[in-house]
């Protein structure tokens, strides 16, 4: 055994992986089943059945599972998978365990993109809403990532914090000022609060690519992240270039976070609380921490979602607000063990 394979099996507990796996797909698989029957309207185990196997029948129940649910069930995966995904490849590549990927001001970046957007152009096609978060996530990453380089120290992990959370509050603030100005509140109210209400086929065909993409692309470099992750001193004594691979991380991240966004909106805590959760059963083994926390981040939406539907039908409950109200104790659970910076 080199040292790369012995580093890597000191970061893995491989006795609870097969648990961890089977408790997350029980979930995933209850969440799709339940997300499919209930709603605003609620449908018997049988009328499902029916549906399920003759898709082609024209009726309303037909209607409401293949054309709504469906469409918001797939975009809860999606969404949740690259979120949770992104937020394990930020902690991995800051060695912070609350960083997430508003970190690199990603949210803050698209929204004030679209905002600007909205207030020049007027009206968007989903195709435009997803370059213009992609141009926004992507020039907010670049200016992060520039104030937290120094030519002659180097990249380092607590500067890129600190400019992360500066240009996020300037570009959110900015992005306030405009709405304001140019009366915009009622146009991205919906998006600042994050749903998938809007959720259709055509904007998943769209979108799903740019995230299917990120997350092959994670798996790919997810050994990487692994030695990256473990100490820069190490990573180098190991061969890897760790300015260049953390350039290749950050711009996944990038692609996962602004398509996510650009589906449902602003949403926080996903990428904080479910990678941590995993690693404490996984390890920081990245080859198997990052398909984990997409699977669980996929099936935490789900549940997200349902609660969204049924706390208060036919009115939605924002689901930014559910996400915060479960992610705020983890947050202050997590600064209670002590996992800062």
């Amino acid at each position: 055994m080199n040292q790369e394979e012995f580093l890597l099996y000191r970061l893995t507990k491989p006795k609870k992986i097969w648990l961890v796996f089977l408790t997350i797909a029980s979930f995933f698989l209850l969440g799709c089943y339940l997300g499919l029957r209930f709603g605003a309207v609620s449908y018997s185990h049988e009328q499902l059945m029916t549906v399920l196997q003759h898709p082609l029948r024209d009726s309303a129940v037909q209607d409401v599972i293949f054309d709504l649910r469906f469409p918001r069930i797939i975009a809860a995966i999606m969404v949740g998978a690259s979120m949770a995904q992104a937020g394990a490849m930020m902690q991995g590549i800051t060695r912070n365990a609350i960083a997430d990927p508003g970190l690199l001001g990603i949210n803050a970046g698209a929204g004030l993109a679209l905002i600007l957007a909205y207030a020049t152009v007027g009206n968007l096609h989903y195709s435009q809403i997803l370059l213009i978060c992609l141009l926004g996530s992507f020039l907010s990453a670049i200016l992060v990532f520039g104030l937290s380089y120094q030519s002659q120290k180097g990249y380092h992990q607590l500067r890129l914090i600190l400019s992360g959370a500066m240009v996020a509050t300037l570009f959110s603030a900015i992005g306030q000022a405009i709405t304001i100005y140019f009366d915009l509140s009622t146009t991205v109210i919906g998006w600042q609060a994050g749903g998938l209400v809007q959720v259709n086929w055509k904007m998943i065909t769209i979108i799903s690519p740019f995230i299917v993409l990120g997350l092959i692309l994670a798996q790919i470099f997810a050994h990487q992240l692994t030695i990256l992750n473990l100490n820069e001193t190490v990573a180098k004594n190991l061969g890897q270039r760790t300015l260049l691979m953390t350039l290749v991380l950050l711009g996944i991240v990038l692609l996962q976070s602004a398509a996510a966004v650009a589906l449902v909106g602003s949403l926080s805590f996903v990428g904080l609380i479910i990678p941590h959760f995993v690693r404490m059963f996984i390890g920081k083994n990245y080859r198997l921490l990052l398909p984990l926390t997409a699977f669980a981040g996929a099936s935490f939406l789900l549940w997200v979602d349902l609660i969204c539907r049924i706390i208060n039908p036919p009115v939605e409950t924002p689901i930014s607000a559910i996400i915060s109200i479960i992610g705020l104790p983890c947050f202050l659970w997590l600064i209670r063990k002590g996992e800062h910076i």
